[in-house]
């Protein structure tokens, strides 16, 4: 299993954030109490650059719109693509390999 060290937890101030996991984009959200996941930043549909409005993710390509947890709000059973993150000795880990 590949792990991907993202940095100390403590520079995570905020969520959603974006990072890059070896020249990919995601964005680092907050999963329930302690736990953290990351969700890819290109959309699943047209592949267009996915945006935080400070409610909801936005593609702005075809205004396809998605949750905290990355489901789609516009088209049932679409969501974007989820990768695992590990939190050990303080630090974040994104788990598996590049989707």
């Amino acid at each position: 299993m590949t792990k991907f060290p993202l940095g100390p937890v403590a520079l995570y101030t905020s969520f959603p954030t974006e990072v890059n996991v070896d020249c990919v984009p995601y964005w680092l959200v907050r999963e329930g109490e302690g736990g953290y996941r990351l969700l890819l930043a290109l959309c699943p549909h047209a592949g267009g650059e996915i945006r935080w409005t400070g409610e909801q993710f936005l593609c702005p390509l075809h205004f396809w719109t998605f949750d905290e947890h990355g489901g789609c709000l516009n088209v049932r059973d679409e969501r974007l693509v989820r990768r695992d993150v590990e939190l050990k000795d303080g630090i974040l880990y994104a788990v598996g390999d590049n989707y």
